[in-house]
This record gives structure tokens, C-alpha cells and sequence, in this order.
């Protein structure tokens, strides 16, 4: 936990200066051993176009001859086994290989979704870990487009914070901007980057979740990450800022240090119970995720207030809002697009997601 502890103490110390090309984490072939025995599948993540077809390699070895039979049950998503895939796929017929031979599983879309297949045998124990997942898509095309619209709202909320601090730059001065809404959003990226480092870096974080989510995909992209490291340099230089340049006096409001302390404290005692294992390192990072969303939420409130009372937005330039909320309605595009192309009428992509950038253009 060296580098999760290192990344916890930086962004204290942060913190208190103030007062789709994806790179995914590298999972091996689905597999099971026992002795010398062992039945692979060689594909664990398959993406079919509605009405094709695709081929998965299901094969058996042992240092003994013997026949054993491979049926097939399938997991919706709620890491429940049933008998049949949901229309999503064409069933698989059950399949009897001896020592050494290999099966061509053809595989045939039906229905846009999701469903991973599970092979179960009564011949031989087989864990959960011998799966294929297969999403099932209506058109290809449609899957770039949300690609392409992912990579602009990332490149919008990327840059979304040089405008400010170009504009403090120019001025030498920080006037206008509230130290609260700095102050807050701070706190907000760094322990959002504690639980994207957390889950994308560390290993026994990675087991820890597959261990709990036997059949899951890892939530954490390598853009996340980015974003995330690149959000608390961003914030952190402005607030530099907020230090050296003019303020006529601003600071912090007390109860924006009150609800500062309050998020780090509750960070930190949680960073204190998983060390004592009293909970688990990934419930830390659970949590540490919900301080991202508070702040998500009450955040913006401070600037939009402080723009109230002044009647005049000086100090704060509108390119801020702008791309932020350009960003979070490209969101928003694309979990619409993601779910039609999979056929989810009922989820629209994560409750967490969902509120971060709903907040986000509430506030602006």
C-alpha cells in the first residue's frame, strides 16, 4: 500500500496550501488449474456487431486421458447464474472434449446487451474465472462515434482549467476568484485520483475488486487516471497562485475549511481503518469516491454566490463554464448513445457518473 499512502500524504499536504484509444490493465486468459488439469477459453472479453457471428476456442488438457463434458450457463450482470443467455446470444450446446482436443465455440449476436458466458462441467470443478464476457452491439459505427465524443469531452474538461489561469497570469491577480470553490474542488480531484490510482495501479486493489466482483471488469480507464493527476496539478498551480498574486484580501470562508477538514479527516480515518483492517482497502477507496461526489455537487456554489453578490463575474473567466459544461452534455451524449447501442433502455451508464456531470451542469 506505499504508493496508496504516498498519494494520500501529497494531497494533504496539497490541500493545506490554501487554509476510445484505451490502455487497459493487462488480465490473462481465462483459465483454471488444478493439478495438471486445465480448461482455458481464449477469448474473456468478446464485442460482436448485432447479426454476426464470432468464434471462441474452448480447449482441454491433462496428463491423463479422460473425456469430460463443458455445458454453458450465463451471468446478466448481477453475478447470478441462468440457463439461458437472455436472447442476447444463440445458447450454446454442451460440448465433450478429451485430453489434448480443442472446440470451436460459434458464437451468434441476437440481441443488443450484455451476458457472459459461464462454463460449468460436472466432470471437472470449475470456478467462475472460466468465462467469456460478449457485449453485443447494434452498429460499430455507432461504438466510434461515442469513442470520438469521449476523447472531446475529455480534451474540453482537460484544458477547461487553463482559461483561469491564463486570466490570473495576465492580471497578477486573483481577485474574483473565490478560494472556497478552489479550495473544495482540490479536495474533490485528489480523492477521486486516490481511488483512480488506487484501482488502475495497484494490484492487490485489482484483486481485492475481482475478488468481490468474481466476473467484473475493472471501472478504471487509463484516461481516468490521467485526467484525474492532471486535475490536481491544474488546481494545485492555481492555488499558487491564489498565494502570490493579488487578492484585496480574500481567503477562505470557515466554513469552507470546516467542510475541508471534515473530508480529509473522514480520508484519513478511513486510510487508518483499512490499514488496521478493520475495512477493506477497496471500501477506502469507496469512499473516497464519495468525497469527489459531495464536492461535486456543492462545489460550484461558493463561486456562483460570490458572482451573485458582486453582480459582475471579473476575476472569473466564462471559459471555465463553458468547457466544463460543454464537457459534462457530451457525457451525457454518449451514455445516451452507449445504452441505446447495448440496448439498456432502464441504465443510462453510473449513478456516480451520472450526478458528477449532471452537478457539473447544474452549477454552471
Amino acid at each position: 500500500m506505499g504508493t496508496l499512502t504516498i498519494l494520500i500524504i501529497a494531497a494533504l499536504f496539497n490541500c493545506c496550501a490554501i487554509g476510445s484509444i484505451h490502455v487497459f490493465p493487462v488480465r490473462p486468459s481465462s483459465q483454471w488449474r488444478a493439478a495438471s488439469e486445465a480448461v482455458t477459453l481464449d477469448q474473456q472479453e468478446l464485442q460482436i456487431e448485432l447479426g454476426d457471428n464470432e468464434t471462441i476456442k474452448l480447449a482441454f488438457t491433462s496428463d491423463e486421458q479422460r473425456t469430460v463434458t463443458i455445458d454453458f450457463l450465463y451471468d446478466y450482470g448481477d453475478e447470478e447464474l441462468h440457463d439461458d443467455p437472455a436472447g442476447v446470444i444463440a445458447p450454446l450446446d454442451s460440448v465433450t472434449l478429451r485430453t489434448g482436443e480443442t472446440r470451436m465455440l460459434d458464437v451468434r449476436a441476437t440481441k443488443p446487451g450484455h451476458v457472459i458466458i459461464v462454463c460449468n462441467s460436472s466432470d471437472i470443478t470449475l470456478p467462475s474465472a472460466t468465462y467469456t464476457r460478449v457485449d453485443v452491439e447494434r452498429s460499430y459505427a455507432l461504438r466510434i462515434i461515442t469513442i470520438v465524443i469521449g476523447w472531446t469531452y475529455f480534451t474540453a474538461w482537460t484544458i477547461s482549467f487553463y482559461p483561469q489561469i491564463i486570466s490570473n497570469f495576465r492580471r497578477k491577480s486573483v481577485v474574483g476568484l473565490n478560494f472556497d470553490y478552489v479550495g473544495l474542488a482540490l479536495m474533490g480531484h485528489a480523492s477521486y485520483a486516490i481511488f483512480n490510482v488506487g484501482l488502475f495501479w495497484i494490484d492487490s486493489l485489482q484483486e481485492e475488486y475481482m475478488h468481490r466482483h468474481p466476473r467484473g471488469v475493472i471501472p478504471v480507464k487509463d484516461n481516468d487516471v490521467l485526467f484525474t493527476l492532471h486535475a490536481v496539478a491544474a488546481t494545485t498551480a492555481t492555488i499558487l497562485q491564489c498565494i502570490y498574486y493579488e487578492r484585496n484580501g480574500q481567503r477562505m470562508s470557515w466554513t469552507a475549511i470546516a467542510l475541508k477538514a471534515a473530508g480529509w479527516t473522514f480520508i484519513l480515518v478511513s486510510a487508518i481503518l483499512a490499514g488496521a483492517r478493520t475495512i477493506e482497502w477497496l471500501d477506502f477507496l469507496y469512499y473516497t469516491s464519495y468525497i469527489k461526489l459531495g464536492v461535486t455537487i456543492v462545489g460550484y456554489t461558493p463561486q456562483v454566490y460570490m458572482n451573485f453578490k458582486r453582480k459582475s463575474t471579473v476575476g472569473w473567466t466564462i471559459w471555465n463554464a463553458f468547457l466544463d459544461l460543454l464537457g459534462g452534455v457530451l457525457s451525457l451524449i454518449q451514455m445516451f448513445l452507449i445504452a441505446h447501442n447495448h440496448g439498456e433502455k432502464g441504465h443510462i451508464g453510473s449513478k456516480g457518473k451520472r450526478t458528477s456531470h449532471e452537478g457539473s451542469m447544474m452549477a454552471r
